[in-house]
């Protein structure tokens, strides 16, 4: 007998629609998997069989074939569990052939019987969508994540056997996931506030111009001034993510971690430690899957101790920096996986860490600030639009009694200069922020006269600049105007986001 259900595989962030196909003849006893299985799919022949037989029903004592198609792709992970559970009961006769063609199955079983989440849910929900898909049976503890799509029923299942029961159900509409149900996974969390950090009044106005316009910013510093305590609060002061960008980010994260159960509510701050692979920022592996780099999605990626990365690492960022993007090709596939995040790192200025510091005395040699600042290049520095110097606060300073501005006063001047932002790009699908406008852009701005094109002239060739340095600064005069709700951008703008590029962070 022959039966045939639909699930899922992965390529990368893709879902692809994966036929489930089992033929049972006579024979010599067995289970068969077929296109392509990985060793997870291969091991789930044990999982299935005890699955099926603790959940009351029979399992056939026959020759059991089953295939995956496309069989050219290969299947990794336990989420075919299900499916070829089903689709065994179904063949066996064991389930009425029900609502099978409009319907899609995901889950990995436990031999109880038992379902489990997987990864990559969100994926899998839209490319059921686009197959005109009615009903997505998915493990209940992960049924939220998928539970904003309308044009499809999300069936929560427990077991195996409740599974099945709702499979030939006369009115299934009663266990569909409500639409209501979307919840996020991070609510009471403790999350850093500006007014804890005492002083630091520059680098407090150029994280908040940063977050306004999403701009790559540069901490350098001796050690004790605050870098590491400022950047963490950066989250803080962002606006809360919309609901689209929830979706993008939880699509992401959903791939890396079967555990979450609800839409990602607070914008990622990943903080990759300086020995982590190259995989582990950008991605791939065997099975490419997203490095830090596409888990800081419409967040922050924080890279402390900056200069401690390997130069490769570092220039491994040119081109998700410029394209906010990473393509990866393994086994003749490409994968994509998207990458549009803020860039925060933070350095000491020496080797000693004390260049710049009214207190102690630099001990470096010229020729070891050279060597300390060799892995940062170029053209890595030059997308990194603001260089902000930290000093270390004075003990009078510290022990100062004084009331800090808080993070929700920030957060509201932040939040009025995005959405100016979106008013201005309303439209335009690649833009958000202003650090990720276009040359046409900015060439039209100077042509309607909405930026003073003297004073770039003048900046440009004082600081001998590159066309993509004076480009960063506009963009982050941009951002200085936004927030002063400015239409254009004036004199004292284009001087202020200047002063951000040139500074000197070291000898």
């Amino acid at each position: 007998m022959f039966f045939k259900l639909d699930s899922f595989a992965l390529l990368g962030i893709e879902a692809i629609k994966v036929s489930v196909e089992v033929h049972i003849s006579r024979g010599l006893p067995g289970l068969h998997i077929v296109g392509l299985p990985g060793k997870a799919v291969n091991e789930s022949r044990q999982r299935v069989r005890s699955a099926i037989i603790n959940s009351g029903f029979d399992f056939p004592v026959k020759k059991i074939i089953i295939n995956l198609s496309p069989a050219d792709i290969k299947k990794e992970g336990s989420l075919y569990d299900l499916p070829i559970a089903i689709a065994i009961l179904a063949a066996s006769g064991q389930i009425k052939d029900k609502r099978f063609d409009e319907s899609c199955f995901i889950g990995e079983l436990s031999l109880d019987g038992n379902i489990n989440p997987v990864r990559g849910l969100i994926s899998m929900a839209e490319t059921a969508v686009k197959n005109n898909k009615k009903y997505f049976f998915v493990p209940a503890g992960i049924a939220n994540l998928a539970g904003y799509h309308t044009r499809i029923g999300i069936v929560p299942c427990k077991t195996l056997k409740e599974t099945a029961g709702f499979i030939v159900k006369d009115d299934i509409e009663d266990v569909i996931l409500k639409k209501e149900k979307i919840e996020g996974i991070e609510k009471n969390d403790f999350v850093p506030d500006f007014s804890e950090v005492k002083g630091q009044y520059r680098a407090k106005r150029a994280l908040e111009i940063a977050a306004a316009g999403m701009h790559n910013i540069l901490l350098v510093g001796p050690p004790g001034s605050g870098k590491t305590m400022l950047a963490g609060r950066i989250i803080s002061i962002m606006p809360d993510m919309e609901m689209n960008q929830r979706i993008e980010v939880t699509r992401i994260h959903s791939l890396c971690n079967e555990k979450i159960k609800g839409l990602v509510s607070r914008r990622p701050f990943i903080n990759p430690h300086h020995t982590i692979s190259r995989a582990g920022l950008i991605g791939g592996g065997i099975n490419p899957r997203p490095g830090a780099i596409s888990l800081a999605h419409r967040g922050v990626l924080f890279l402390d101790e900056l200069s401690q990365f390997p130069s490769t690492l570092i220039e491994d960022l040119r081109q998700p920096l410029e394209n906010r993007e990473i393509v990866i090709t393994r086994n003749q596939y490409s994968y994509c996986f998207p990458c549009s995040f803020m860039l925060v790192a933070a350095t000491n200025p020496c080797k000693c860490g004390f260049w710049g510091d009214s207190s102690n005395v630099c001990k470096c040699t010229e020729r070891e600030l050279k060597r300390y600042w060799s892995n940062l290049s170029g053209p890595i520095m030059d997308r990194i639009d603001m260089r902000v110097f930290v000093s270390r606060l004075t003990e009078e300073s510290y022990i100062k009694d004084s009331s800090e501005e808080s993070s929700a006063q920030i957060k509201k001047r932040v939040k009025n200069a995005i959405e100016i932002q979106n008013k201005r790009f309303k439209g335009n699908r690649n833009i958000n922020y202003n650090s990720e406008i276009g040359q046409n852009l900015i060439n039209r701005w100077i042509r309607e006269k909405k930026v003073k094109a003297e004073t770039i002239i003048n900046i440009g060739k004082r600081y001998s600049l590159s066309a993509r340095g004076i480009s960063g600064i506009i963009k982050v005069a941009r951002t200085i105007a936004d927030l002063d709700s400015s239409e254009n951008i004036e004199d004292w703008h284009i001087v202020e986001s200047a002063s951000y590029r040139a500074e000197r962070i070291y000898g």
